[in-house]
């Protein structure tokens, strides 16, 4: 590594230096607020960031945003990697996997315990191959397909849209949190931050309710042709629940002349059997899962094993 890069944490002041940076690195902005909403905003507290500097120069940053996990039924900190970015001035030099590894020492300090994310192809071979990271899985898109032909079951009337995340949602997560060994938070607080305080991007929510019960919920993201469910919520031995709301999310998909329907699902969660049924398969892009173990995790969780994970597109910091 280039003996004069001075690495150093994130401080208040740096958001337009690193602004420039994304710009010099990607040829487009980050936004302010957006890196903001990222990295300082989330429930989960402030992010891990470190800086790269060479004199007044900023030639490289990496962080991770602060995500609380449910793991075995108990609340962890980890961090969420992301915004990976060297001047093209400065690659060569290993400045990424320097900055890598302090960040990893400090979330170890922080008492963090794990760091996880979704490498693209690009970054995959890099972080398992320098920075200690293992696959834990290689997530297809699970598609359903919405020719002119295609019948869909009726749609239940108990499903409606929601405009906001209120205190019912806390109740649900409180009901389902245990059902899956390790899977980020989805409590009020969190889901507000992800969907609705997120800057750049507009999201809609569906919600099942029996009377004023919430009994499952679903988060969706229109990418023209296709109407992503961004995240699903429902309780893992009522697939009923989960099978309206994407019934629900094809009919709005049908109805606004998109092709298809796709999700991210885990292969061994009975929702994913129910849906095969319905006609959605796996499909193209895959994409990496991977993590780093810091600290134990409370027994009875395998951070490497992908059937202990709960995962949706709403996980990664790119949908």
């Amino acid at each position: 590594m280039n003996p004069n890069i001075d690495i150093r944490p994130y401080a208040a002041g740096d958001e337009k230096t690193i602004e420039a940076l994304f710009q010099r690195a990607f040829g487009r902005s980050i936004g302010e607020a957006a890196w903001c909403w990222r990295f300082r905003e989330s429930p989960g507290g402030p992010g891990v960031v470190l800086l790269g500097w060479d004199g007044r120069t900023l030639a490289s940053h990496y962080g991770v945003s602060r995500v609380c996990f449910s793991v075995s039924g108990e609340e962890v900190a980890t961090g969420l990697s992301g915004t990976t970015m060297t001047d093209p001035g400065y690659r060569g030099l290993g400045l990424f996997p320097s900055l890598a590894q302090s960040v990893y020492r400090s979330m170890e300090d922080a008492g963090m315990a794990f760091v996880w994310g979704f490498p693209n192809t690009m970054s995959h071979r890099g972080f398992i191959r320098d920075l200690g990271w293992h696959d834990v899985y290689e997530i297809p898109t699970f598609r359903l397909d919405l020719s002119p032909g295609k019948a869909l079951p009726a749609r239940d009337d108990r499903v409606v849209g929601v405009e906001a995340f209120d205190p019912r949602f806390d109740l649900l997560w409180d009901r389902l949190r245990s059902e899956n060994r390790i899977a980020a938070r989805r409590d009020r607080a969190s889901l507000t931050w992800r969907y609705l305080a997120n800057p750049t991007v507009r999201y809609e929510i569906l919600g099942l309710f029996q009377s004023d019960e919430l009994l499952g919920y679903a988060v969706l993201k229109e990418y023209r042709p296709v109407l992503h469910i961004i995240d699903i919520l429902g309780p893992r031995d009522q697939t009923d629940v989960g099978g309206s709301l994407v019934v629900a999310a094809a009919h709005l998909a049908r109805e606004r002349g998109l092709s298809a329907v796709s999700m991210w699902l885990n292969v061994v969660h009975p929702l994913h059997h129910a849906l095969e049924r319905l006609g959605f398969r796996n499909d193209g892009p895959v994409t990496y899962l991977g993590a780093r173990q810091l600290r134990p995790l409370p027994p009875g969780a395998d951070l490497l094993d992908f059937r202990d994970w709960y995962f949706g597109m709403g996980d990664s910091d790119v949908y």
